[in-house]
């Protein structure tokens, strides 16, 4: 679910799609604030994943919807009940039963159902990196599986269908010695390139790294490849010594303003307490950092 470390002007909010006019030559162009949106989980006991939506989106006042599922897709309508919001989803199978069409059934089933009158971000197996290099699977067994569910997706002839592939902004940092198009099923496979990006994912947070050196490498991987950019978790606990999160919420204004100003399609916080899976506590919950986003929600 999360990297290792943080990680074409066309944006697409409720199936509109925006694009910028041409500007009188001299004048400025003003970016286009992305739809926001969150990830998010149960946090008491009882609370369903409905309710957990409901709550978070009084927080903020979200503008889409991340859902994740560990296996094979719900049938529609899922797990969640956005309404008109659109939504990311992402879903994970074994990509030689999925190359051998053990899923087809499935697959057709839950493509074809999907609703026509919400944009639909699919994504297989987000964040790939380290299952691979864990030899779960190869990159080739990846991208082949990739490519066959592409092929059902099409038949399913929605056009407010559309793919994502996620992968970990570290993966486009030179440190992690990886290269993106090992996970790239290529571009007629791929409507969206799309990243998750922390400011730190381990340890203590001591500050907040800027904009530009978390997700510029990323970014230049989207222009490489054509295709616009999307961040699908973008998160950062509070840094040592923030105790009333206004650093935090200067680092939000600050990143959502460089995504904006680089096209990104939409901009979803990974709104998660992630500690019991040895990550950092990720959720807005200081007045400030929550202002913050719900700011950059209803600007």
């Amino acid at each position: 679910m999360l990297g290792r470390t943080v990680t074409t002007a066309i944006a697409v909010l409720a199936g509109t799609l925006l694009i910028p006019t041409p500007l009188a030559s001299g004048t400025p162009a003003a970016a286009a604030a992305p739809p926001c949106g969150a990830s998010f989980l149960p946090e008491t006991k009882g609370e369903t994943y409905q309710q957990a939506f409901e709550r978070v989106n009084d927080y903020y006042g979200l503008e889409s919807v991340r859902v994740f599922y560990s296996g094979l897709p719900r049938h529609w309508p899922g797990k969640v009940d956005a309404g008109k919001l659109p939504l990311s989803v992402s879903f994970k199978a074994n990509p030689r039963e999925v190359t051998a069409g053990k899923h087809d059934q499935h697959f057709r089933k839950w493509f074809a159902e999907t609703p026509k009158d919400v944009d639909v971000h699919w994504t297989y197996y987000h964040e790939p990196e380290d299952n691979i290099e864990k030899g779960q699977f190869t990159a080739a067994e990846f991208r082949a599986a990739w490519k066959h569910l592409h092929g059902i997706a099409q038949q399913a002839n929605n056009p407010r269908l559309r793919s994502s592939l996620i992968l970990m902004s570290w993966t486009a940092d030179p440190p992690s010695e990886r290269n993106w198009k090992d996970y790239y099923p290529g571009s007629a496979y791929v409507d969206v390139l799309t990243w998750d990006a922390y400011n730190k994912i381990k340890g203590t947070t001591k500050n907040y790294r800027s904009p530009e050196e978390i997700l510029g490498n990323a970014v230049a991987v989207n222009k490489a490849a054509g295709k616009p950019l999307a961040i699908g978790e973008l998160g950062s606990a509070l840094a040592s010594g923030d105790k009333d999160g206004s650093g935090r919420a200067a680092w939000l204004r600050e990143t959502t303003e460089y995504l904006a100003q680089h096209g990104a399609l939409w901009v979803q916080y990974f709104d998660v307490d992630y500690r019991p899976q040895g990550h950092s506590d990720y959720r807005l919950r200081d007045k400030a950092s929550k202002t913050a986003w719900h700011d950059f929600c209803r600007r």
